[in-house]
């Protein structure tokens, strides 16, 4: 049974980025906003957008993190009983070395005095840090779930309609274009009403995924 605060949490912070969007989608309505205001407000809604989507992953995995250190904690769980990806993000986001192997013997004993430390250790923290690289694209959030060892989103989930491209060659690509200064961008409403809809559509799906690998215990390492 998935603990209810893990849910919860995630459907409520669902909840708040979609008020978030649905206040950005309906400002045409309060105001009177004259050709150029709306066109500067459309132009540059897609990077509110785009901030409510990575705002929304960077809070899920951190609560996924969160629960998971609760049961590392709560079973007295070593490193070699997490899951092997996300062990091994854990090592190679702490020890540098693995990439970069030290030259003096000093450093060299050092390493392998902290690693076998790594280990042993019972209680093992997940560390909440990770890298989106600051451009959450499709390749980076199914990177993130694999990570975690969760299951991938199909670039598909309906006919013809392709996340990947939504996400990348759609809001991404705009998104990034407004930020660099692209001056001949001209975002139009029904661009933003499509923007939303996928937002909205990705977050369902990653709930989905944190859910269930919650539930099936996906975080650990199942001999």
């Amino acid at each position: 049974m998935i603990p209810h605060l893990l849910a919860e949490d995630i459907l409520l912070d669902i909840e708040d980025r979609k008020s978030r969007m649905l206040t950005t989608q309906t400002l045409f309505d309060k105001y009177d906003f004259s050709d150029a205001d709306e066109q500067f407000f459309l132009n540059h809604s897609f990077p509110i957008i785009y901030s409510i989507w990575e705002g929304f992953v960077q809070t899920t995995f951190q609560t996924y993190i969160r629960e998971i250190n609760k049961e590392i904690n709560r079973l007295n769980l070593l490193p070699q009983q997490i899951c092997k990806p996300i062990l091994l993000q854990q090592i190679e986001s702490r020890f540098p070395q693995f990439k970069q192997y030290p030259e003096a013997i000093e450093k060299k004993i050092k390493f392998i005095d902290n690693f076998s430390f790594f280990l042993a250790r019972t209680n093992m923290r997940i560390d909440p840090h990770f890298n989106t690289e600051s451009n959450v694209g499709f390749k980076v959030l199914n990177r993130l779930l694999t990570e975690f060892n969760l299951e991938n989103i199909t670039e598909y989930p309906i006919s013809q309609y392709s996340l990947k491209e939504e996400l990348d060659e759609f809001l991404l690509k705009i998104r990034n274009g407004i930020a660099h200064g692209e001056n001949a961008i001209q975002v139009q409403r029904n661009d933003l009403n499509r923007a939303i809809t996928l937002v909205k559509y990705l977050m369902d799906l990653v709930f989905e995924k944190v859910n269930e690998g919650f539930r099936d215990k996906k975080y650990l390492h199942i001999v």
